[in-house]
């Protein structure tokens, strides 16, 4: 499992970055070219992401999903910095069996 943190951050002094909607809007990103069949497991993990509160765990596969998508898309600035690395550096969580 991969433990990413949700919350909004302060982007120096113009605003609250929003995390969880950045997230959801690059899962369905033009760029990633989804087929009809790529949207139904990409809309799994955005209700995940909307249902999250502040910490977010993402199965492996899920987690790969997200990865592939935020390093596909294009176009990011240093308000995004935060972000890129929430996602990009996330720390693997063990797991126990119930």
């Amino acid at each position: 499992m991969r433990k990413i943190d949700v919350s909004d951050y302060e982007v120096g002094g113009s605003g609250s970055y929003p995390v969880k909607g950045t997230l959801i809007q690059l899962l369905f990103n033009p760029e990633l070219k989804l087929s009809a069949r790529d949207l139904i497991p990409q809309d799994a993990i955005a209700r995940k992401i909307e249902s999250a509160n502040g910490t977010l765990l993402l199965e492996e596969s899920e987690y790969q999903k997200v990865k592939a998508a935020i390093e596909t898309v294009k176009g990011y600035g240093r308000a995004d910095l935060e972000f890129v690395n929430r996602i990009l550096n996330a720390p693997e969580v063990p797991v126990k069996e119930a």
